[in-house]
């Protein structure tokens, strides 16, 4: 069990830091900046951090579960729940605390961000349980 929990995290951040780069600070820099989103300086290395913990306690929280593990449905019912409960955590307090990001455009930006990130994870989490 210590090896597909490894490997989920692993799911999780190997995907979610390039695709966060990519996607906050290459891609939609100008908007994220409009939105004042990270501040004058956002860190990588806090950002990284913070993705190797989501990514731990979600591999744990799935491998934990009493569930069949090598079922795409509960893969995608997880990961589906997980995204749900990180964008309410990251979307709507966003757009409750900072009025630059409370934008139509915000929030659909970082909602397709989010559906990508954990799109992705699941894929990969799927891998894990079928051919690890």
């Amino acid at each position: 069990m210590l090896t597909k929990i490894i490997l989920g995290a692993l799911a999780y951040i190997i995907p979610s830091m390039p695709w966060g780069y990519f996607w906050h600070l290459s891609m939609f820099k100008k908007s994220y900046e409009k939105w004042q989103f990270f501040g004058t300086a956002p860190s990588v290395p806090l950002a990284f951090s913070a993705m190797v913990i989501q990514g731990l306690i979600l591999s744990v929280a799935y491998a934990l579960l009493p569930i069949e593990h090598t079922s795409v449905v509960h893969i995608f019912t997880f990961v589906s729940v997980m995204g749900v409960f990180f964008w309410s955590r990251v979307v709507v307090p966003s757009m409750a605390s900072n009025v630059h990001a409370r934008t139509i455009g915000f929030f659909f930006l970082e909602t397709a961000y989010l559906v990508g990130q954990y799109a992705l994870f699941g894929a990969l989490l799927c891998v894990v349980y079928f051919f690890a």
